[in-house]
């Protein structure tokens, strides 16, 4: 059984998302159980008795624009905190939440542990799925020294090695591609990621190459990463919007905007496997981060990822 912890309680629309969510995907797989931690303030009417669903309510709510701040970690009756306090405990395979992203990364490197010391967490977002192709990172870290963008690379090819057959090619995003372009911290990122043997590195990328070409691991930091991510989905919203009355031209657009894995991100370099999806996700987004989340837990995503990790260090004497 794959068992999900479901937070209930940070997306715009409110639980009842969550809620039809879990009831949604419980009738597609018979070998998911799901906990959904909820708070029973929100008023809403609680979904129908399920065999394999359990409701856990929670005196607590993270808000999605509250601050880090060291109480965070002391409020143990929230729904965030309880639903990573169940994957730290080995009670649920994977957590998926619409919550508020710094308290999901703070409590998670609290609650889980870090792979390596000195390896910071990243969200990966699947820019295509079949060949599988990544951005890293999405927000987790906004100040971004060369050093932890060289963590990126090993997690987002760790990363693709785990979920695909694909050989991760990495490519670090810049303004250009000549050696003079980007800052001190890109050029340091491009001299160290040139000196190792895995993973295997391509050089810069520029914009044109986040969605075609040969690297398929596309590195930077979390502004630049939640910046470039959520432009493309403007983008591609716009564009069904414009050619709705496009015979033809409006069909595909909407396939490929309804196709492509595109309902949230994994966090990687934690000792557990998350799923955090838009706050704004409405029913079919809040199902298929459900279904992303069993996805990473039948792989043991953060598992594969460690075991990767380790023999790459032993391989190189670190």
């Amino acid at each position: 059984m794959i068992r999900v912890a479901l937070d209930a309680m940070g997306g715009d629309l409110g639980p009842r998302i969550a809620f039809d969510g879990a009831i949604e995907i419980l009738s597609r797989h018979e070998d998911v159980v799901i906990t959904v931690y909820y708070s029973p303030h929100s008023g809403l009417d609680l979904p129908k008795p399920h065999k394999r669903l359990s409701l856990i309510a929670c005196s607590d709510v993270i808000d999605g624009d509250e601050e880090i701040v060291l109480s965070l970690f002391r409020r143990r009756n929230s729904t965030l905190y309880q639903s990573l306090n169940a994957l730290a405990n080995r009670s649920s395979d994977v957590v998926v939440t619409l919550g508020n992203t710094g308290a999901m990364v703070a409590l998670a490197r609290h609650l889980l542990g870090v792979l390596r010391p000195k390896l910071y967490p990243a969200l990966i977002r699947e820019l295509y799925s079949n060949p599988l192709r990544c951005l890293v990172d999405l927000g987790a870290n906004v100040h971004c020294p060369p050093s932890m963008l060289v963590g990126f690379a090993e997690l987002g090819a760790a990363y693709v090695e785990a979920l695909s057959d694909e050989i991760p090619k990495v490519g670090l995003l810049n303004v250009g591609v000549e050696s003079s372009k980007g800052s001190a911290v890109i050029r340091e990122a491009n001299r160290l990621l040139a000196s190792k043997v895995w993973p295997t590195y391509l050089g810069y990328a520029e914009g044109t190459e986040l969605f075609e070409g040969e690297k398929n691991v596309i590195v930077c930091d979390g502004m630049v990463g939640n910046a470039v991510l959520k432009a493309s989905e403007g983008l591609l919203s716009f564009m069904v919007n414009k050619f709705k009355k496009a015979e033809g031209v409006s069909s595909l657009f909407e396939t490929f905007y309804q196709t492509e894995r595109r309902h949230g991100a994994c966090l990687v370099g934690v000792r557990g496997n998350l799923v955090k999806g838009h706050g704004r996700s409405d029913l079919p987004a809040m199902v298929g981060a459900i279904e992303y989340g069993i996805d990473i837990a039948r792989a043991n995503l953060y598992s594969a990822i460690e075991t990767r990790l380790c023999n790459e260090a032993l391989e190189s004497g670190d």
